[in-house]
């Protein structure tokens, strides 16, 4: 499961990264410790992250939605079930797979994928108390494109919603060394438009546990167990 990281960069960094036409607004995001939407007091937390997606031309643009993934059928209200990640099966294709998840089917039918930019995540190792969580990077420190799936909803008063969840796979053997049993799919450059445009087979080929050599892992403070901790982890000494 990934449901907690990082988005640390300028819109130019991401608009450049990530290949996006157009010219970014000024600034950046700086945050240390995303999660999904939540209920609170107040009603819901929302948290929106921007996605890319591309249209026929092959044309990117940045949009921002919320996560997790609102199904169409929930009207804009926050589902009761987990839907920050769509779970993908090693041994079966995900068209099946998502044949018994109603709240991702839609999307993935309608190809509604999209790049969901993360500078890090965090993973937390169960085997300890408390349970210790590691800061997850690729390697060059670039900004890493995870593999999302997005879908409207409407509400009851007409306002239509953009939503997004990850899809995870199998993790890779650094993941299982810090004792994590899944992964994001993390995306090379070179399938951004295979995931976003083609065929449902080729994009499918693509959900698999990432290369070993991309990734490296970080203990950090157990700080960052607190989903309103929000300073910047790599300054703070484990």
């Amino acid at each position: 499961m990934c449901a907690r990281g990082a988005q640390v960069f300028s819109w130019q960094q991401l608009f450049e990264t990530m290949g996006v036409a157009g010219q970014p607004p000024a600034g950046g995001l700086q945050r240390f410790n995303v999660s999904p939407s939540k209920p609170s007091s107040q009603g819901v937390e929302w948290t929106r992250l921007p996605i890319v997606t591309a249209d026929d031309s092959g044309a990117r643009s940045i949009h921002g939605a919320i996560w997790p993934l609102i199904p169409f059928w929930c009207h804009g209200e926050l589902p009761k079930f987990a839907t920050a990640n769509c779970r993908s099966e090693p041994d079966e294709s995900f068209s099946k797979t998502v044949q018994n998840k109603p709240a991702f089917r839609d999307a993935w039918q309608k190809n509604r994928r999209c790049l969901i930019p993360f500078s890090w995540f965090y993973e937390w190792d169960q085997r300890t108390q408390p349970k210790q969580p590691w800061m997850v990077s690729l390697r060059d420190d670039s900004i890493m494109a995870m593999a999302g799936l997005w879908d409207v909803t409407e509400t009851s008063s007409g306002q239509t919603l953009l939503s997004c969840t990850l899809v995870t796979t199998a993790p890779n053997q650094l993941l299982q060394d810090i004792g994590h049993h899944r992964a994001p799919v993390l995306l090379a450059p070179s399938d951004w438009d295979t995931w976003l445009r083609d065929e449902k087979m080729p994009a499918e080929h693509l959900l698999c546990a990432p290369k070993d050599e991309w990734l490296t892992a970080k203990m950090v403070s157990t700080q960052i167990n607190n989903p309103q901790f929000e300073d910047d982890i790599r300054e703070i000494e484990v």
